[in-house]
């Protein structure tokens, strides 16, 4: 990682998301905040589901997704990155300037592997619609971003990945701001059919990650858009929600699938993170928190690796328990809800009853406030054991 200087720091100015919780950042905010998570029996939204109580999220505007140009995860991009740079006020000149970043693991598939409901495509546009790549192409075209259109598909680390990529582009003065995009939409049949296959899908209506007897994640929508820049182009008035301080990953190289009990990639990734942050206090941490027992173990290793040797632990702040788990937009929409909160200086709440992992670590269970300076992780994990943490720093 190339050393922070105080005029590389790169700043999130804006922010936007969309998941069951809401249509729009405040909304998911309110509910987040209130301690109400926001999953229902999937029956609720398909009728004819063949995993009828199997809880889920979803968007509740549908509207969000439907466009008879791009596939449906495209349009949702469009829609949310759109509301964000008109909050945010940048000209036509500024986006011009700017690049997309990208995060999706299953980009259009849900519009291509089945008909989105009340969608009438194009046929000029099938092909595109198929591509994951229309995500960060579409939000180009509609916002007239010419500084690069880039996606990255790296299952569900893709959203905090495409943070660090844009983190790592405007702290190299490459661009001075960019858009950073994720979405994923996996309520769709075969989709779902795949996971559970494969066993991951939660099989009751257990929403403890860390509990010895969770048995899986909860599938979601969502999407989420974070817009950063670097601080010393911005003038005084502008709002710095939070600091990029750092982004580190790391990979298993162990199974496409699952994950070694002993955590050691992820526990690197955090182990390196720490010695980089030069002791710089680390308040609190998001972790990956899926539900699936085999993740649970792993996360939990890493977490007690990492921090053995500590004399007070960070606080966890679990927020798949209120959203789901929105695969690659997963760890953008965290961290757009994490900078949310540490712009007003606090940091969210858990849902009660959570089961916290062995060594320490507490789950707060209010809204607790941030100290100036301190730092929050936000960590992501992929299958096939890709792992991928950023800081971000509060002001």
């Amino acid at each position: 990682m190339i050393p922070a200087t105080p005029a590389s720091f790169v700043a999130i100015t804006g922010a936007e998301a969309a998941c069951c919780l809401g249509n729009d950042l405040q909304a998911v905010r309110e509910r987040v905040m209130s301690g109400e998570p926001g999953l229902r029996p999937l029956r609720e939204l398909d009728a004819e589901t063949r995993w009828p109580e199997l809880r889920a999220g979803w968007i509740p505007d549908r509207e969000l997704m439907r466009s008879r140009r791009y596939g449906p995860a495209s349009a949702l991009a469009v829609h949310l990155a759109r509301r964000a740079v008109e909050r945010r006020g940048w000209t036509p000149a500024q986006l011009a300037d700017a690049c997309v970043v990208a995060g999706s693991s299953r980009g259009n598939m849900a519009g291509w592997l089945a008909p989105w409901p009340g969608r009438k495509g194009r046929k000029i546009y099938a092909a595109s619609n198929n591509l994951h790549g229309e995500i960060a192409s579409a939000v180009s075209i509609d916002l007239g971003i010419h500084g690069g259109a880039h996606l990255l598909s790296n299952g569900c680390s893709s959203g905090l990945d495409a943070l660090g990529l844009a983190w790592m582009l405007v702290r190299m003065g490459r661009v001075s701001h960019a858009v950073v995009v994720a979405v994923d939409l996996p309520l769709v049949e075969p989709l779902l059919a795949s996971f559970d296959e494969t066993g991951l899908l939660g099989r009751d209506s257990l929403n403890d990650p860390y509990s010895p007897l969770t048995t899986g994640f909860a599938p979601a929508e969502a999407g989420a858009v974070l817009l950063i820049e670097r601080e010393d182009a911005l003038g005084s008035e502008t709002p710095v929600w939070a600091r990029v301080a750092g982004c580190w990953s790391a990979s298993d190289a162990y199974d496409i699938v699952g994950a070694p009990e002993d955590g050691a990639g992820l526990a690197r990734c955090l182990e390196k993170a720490r010695e980089e942050l030069g002791g710089r206090p680390i308040a609190a941490i998001c972790p990956h928190a899926n539900g699936t027992a085999s993740h649970a173990r792993a996360e939990a290793a890493a977490l007690g690796r990492a921090w053995a040797a500590a004399a007070s632990k960070p606080s966890l702040h679990l927020l798949k328990p209120f959203t789901g788990h929105s695969l690659g937009a997963s760890g953008a929409l965290e961290a757009a809800l994490l900078a949310d909160a540490m712009r007003q200086g606090r940091l969210p709440p858990n849902p009660r009853g959570l089961t916290a992992p062995p060594g320490g670590f507490a789950l707060p269970e209010r809204a607790l406030p941030l100290p100036p300076g301190a730092i929050v992780l936000n960590v992501s994990v992929a299958m096939g054991g890709h792992n991928t943490v950023v800081a971000l720093e509060g002001r």
